[in-house]
Formats: structure tokens, C-alpha cells, sequence
């Protein structure tokens, strides 16, 4: 992914690209079905959960994730309002991203 229109800095970019791409938060979210070693720049985020109510106002994670023939796609999963625990929010971000994965691993047979 190149700064051709020099929006950021050298500096800035590649300070970017180094933060999404060692990203430690959210390990069982995009990452978490795809292939062990598998490089994703993300970003995640959490609300928090309500304790009167239960409800999570959201939970997701957006990135670029690298495919093993050079190619890659970008993805963005929010999940809101859920009455679900943190367990279940993440798989279905790791389910969505894995069924992505899937399409384009197939589409480049």
C-alpha cells in the first residue's frame, strides 16, 4: 500500500503500518480462524458492556488481511447491541472474516 498521494509523513506511514500490523488486542476476532501466521492490519474496538443491561454496544475490528498469493482484501465487522458475552462477539467477527478468507482463497483457484 503506497503513499502516493503523500498524505502522511514517511515517518507517520510507516509508524501506521508497523501499530496494524503488531496490533495485540483482538487475537480471536479477525485473526482468529485464519491460518496461523496469517498477517492482518487491524484495528479493534469495544464499547464496553453495559452492566444494567447486558447489552454491548459494540465490538469489532477492521483491517486489510494478506493472502498467500500477494493479494489481500479488506474487511470491517461491527457487531451492536449484542446480548452476547465477549466470547461469542468475537467468534462471529472470526467467522465472517474466516468465510471471507474462504471466498477468496476459492476465487483464486
Amino acid at each position: 500500500f503506497l503513499n502516493e498521494s503523500n498524505l502522511l509523513s514517511p515517518s507517520s506511514y510507516d509508524f501506521l503500518w508497523k501499530i496494524m500490523k503488531e496490533t495485540a488486542t483482538g487475537k480471536k476476532r479477525l485473526k482468529g480462524n485464519l491460518p496461523v501466521g496469517t498477517v492482518v492490519a487491524h484495528k479493534t474496538g469495544w464499547s464496553g458492556t453495559n452492566k444494567e443491561t447486558g447489552i454491548t454496544a459494540a465490538v469489532n475490528d477492521i483491517g486489510i488481511v494478506f493472502l498467500p498469493d500477494n493479494n489481500n482484501f479488506f474487511i470491517s465487522v461491527f457487531i451492536t447491541d449484542s446480548k452476547e458475552n465477549a466470547e461469542v462477539n468475537e467468534k462471529i467477527i472470526a467467522d465472517i472474516s474466516k468465510a471471507t478468507w474462504d471466498y477468496f482463497i476459492s476465487k483464486a483457484k
